[in-house]
């Protein structure tokens, strides 16, 4: 008899993990638990060949007929066994050894029984409190004549090997991890810096074969220039056979482009006599960040010429204001000069129409008299546009006189009524919403709040048709310290459009066949606003084209003292 145990015969199955009545599905798992053999009658002839079998004792042996009856363990078997606990390996218990079948080793017998060889399978178990790893070497047992009629095997420890195969697995996952993230390729050069190997990597970014570079020195395929930071390590490291990094190394692929990448490298020397054996490296492809390092160049050189542009053009710009606020000051001198000079003329032409119109001078023809009305008219509206001309250019030029008072509202609001009162009467139109009543106290400038509400009400009349309404309104905000005004008409309205140009100089809204008819400069509301807001205040619109329109005054509410820095603005 003898046991066919020789290795290159042996086929390794899988066992691990297998319970009664389950199938094996992994390397590993735990062992068989106890109390699950049947009990059998050994098998006499393979119980006679227990005493011929040779077996190294120093491993955990046992010997099984056919029907999976164990007939023999050795004493290291039955250590491990009691060792166990609850779980066992595939032969079961020791101390039922000769009398039980056992259900867990019949695969192995019939795995053994296929392959006509030795069969390897792994069993994980628990001694301790820890995981060990068995590997079982199970024999098929021959008679003389060669028929199989028991199988043998023995179990060794090697949880050791597996773990460092294991740890030796992840340690060169993560070995090809790290240089998946740290690097695009790899190369080794010679003693004389011809490349023995380069990493497939390189075929794939280069596109062309690796194998036609070995051999080759790197000047051969490429050139090596200065990186960003306009260093050349990698050309001085070779020469002093050191270790060097980001040495820029220039490729072009098949279609003529240029690709980048950094070299880091270290020497290797021969561990017994200190030789030098050359290099070995990873390539980094830094393409991209080369290209956008380029591109950021170029944007800075046109931000730097953009800046210069910028400069020069500020430079000009600050001479055209300096030359327009001298022109700004020059017209506003001017127009406040000639308006004036010709107030004077015009007072005069006024004041003898009036007195024509009144037969002063005796009695005259109703034409005359007609005439005469003309002339002051035309005087009046005349003399009303050189104010007009003359306030924005004393607001422009910053020379706006202010007397700021504490001002009944009412009464200042009322004024303002009574000299618009008989254009109203005239064009028909309902003034009984222009009697207001309040008992609010404002802090402004009498003449000037007068000639914000005459504006108002006089742009109010002419553009209201005839029969239609004004009106006024006033609300106290205590908590805003302020007071509202409100002057409203049923009017022909203000577009859309239109609103936020209405207080721009000299626009007028001419679309309207109504509003073609109306004469002025355009100036009324925008000095009217810029009167409310030199006292603290606004003016506000709001309007629909066909309805009618609401301009707003917002005047400070008066605190009871007026302080002397007011008086001047």
């Amino acid at each position: 008899m003898k046991l066919d145990n020789q290795l290159d015969d042996e086929k390794i199955v899988d066992l691990a993990g297998r319970r009664s009545g389950e199938a094996a599905d992994g390397a590993f798992g735990a062992s068989i638990q106890r109390t699950q053999s049947r009990q059998v009658a050994a098998n006499e002839q393979a119980l006679g060949l227990v005493a011929r079998i040779i077996m190294d004792e120093s491993l955990p042996f046992y010997v099984c007929s056919l029907d999976g009856t164990v007939i023999h363990v050795n004493d290291h078997y039955k250590s491990i066994d009691k060792a166990l606990g609850e779980m066992t390996l595939a032969p079961g218990e020791a101390q039922l050894a000769g009398r039980f079948a056992v259900p867990s080793l019949k695969p192995v017998i019939d795995d053994v029984l296929a392959s006509d060889t030795t069969v390897r399978a792994e069993e994980i178990v628990r001694i301790g409190g820890h995981e060990r790893i068995f590997l079982g070497r199970h024999t098929p047992v021959r008679n003389e004549r060669g028929d199989v009629v028991a199988v043998a095997g023995t179990y060794e420890d090697v949880t050791a090997q597996v773990r460092g195969i294991e740890e030796a697995n992840r340690t060169q996952s993560r070995f090809q991890d790290f240089a998946r993230a740290s690097s695009d390729w790899f190369f080794e050069c010679d003693a004389d810096m011809r490349i023995r190997s380069l990493s497939d990597r390189f075929t794939a970014i280069v596109g062309q074969p690796a194998s036609l570079f070995i051999g080759s020195k790197f000047e051969q395929f490429g050139r090596f220039e200065e990186n960003l930071d306009g260093r050349m390590d990698g050309i001085q490291g070779i020469k002093m056979r050191k270790p060097f990094r980001e040495q820029l190394f220039v490729v072009s692929d098949p279609s003529g482009e240029e690709l980048k990448f950094h070299l880091s490298a270290v020497p290797v020397f021969d561990r017994q006599t200190g030789d030098f054996r050359g290099y070995r490296g990873v390539g980094m492809d830094v393409s991209g960040r080369y290209k956008q390092a380029s591109e950021a160049d170029q944007i800075r050189k046109n931000l730097e010429t953009l800046l210069r542009e910028l400069t020069r053009k500020n430079l000009a710009l600050d001479e055209a204001t300096v030359q327009a606020t001298s022109a700004l000051r020059a017209k506003n001198e001017f127009l406040a000069a000639m308006s004036h000079e010709l107030r004077t003329p015009l007072n005069a032409i006024i004041g003898f129409a009036e007195a024509f119109e009144q037969e002063t001078f005796g009695e005259l023809e109703k034409a005359y008299l007609n005439y005469a009305t003309d002339i002051r008219k035309s005087g009046q509206h005349l003399l009303g546009l050189i104010n007009d001309i003359l306030d924005v250019a004393v607001i422009e030029s910053g020379g706006l006189s202010l007397s700021i008072d504490e001002l009944s509202l009412e009464q200042v609001f009322l004024k303002a009524v009574q000299m618009n009162k008989d254009a109203a009467i005239k064009k028909s139109l309902d003034i009984v919403a222009l009697a207001v009543e309040s008992d609010a106290f404002i802090k402004a400038d009498d003449r000037r709040t007068t000639q914000i509400f005459v504006n108002l009400l006089s742009n109010a009349i002419k553009f209201t048709p005839e029969g239609g309404k004004i009106g006024a309104d006033i609300a106290v905000n205590t908590s805003a310290n302020n007071v509202a005004i409100a002057v409203w008409d049923t009017g022909i309205g203000i577009s859309e459009e239109h609103i936020e140009h209405v207080f721009e100089k000299f626009h007028q809204v001419t679309e309207h066949i109504y509003s073609r008819k109306q004469e002025g400069t355009g100036l009324g509301l925008h000095i009217s606003r810029e009167l409310a807001r030199k006292m603290g205040g606004d003016i506000t619109l709001v309007s629909v084209e066909g309805e009618g329109s609401r301009f707003t005054v917002t005047l400070p509410l008066a605190t009871g003292t007026v302080s002397d820095d007011d008086n001047f603005i």
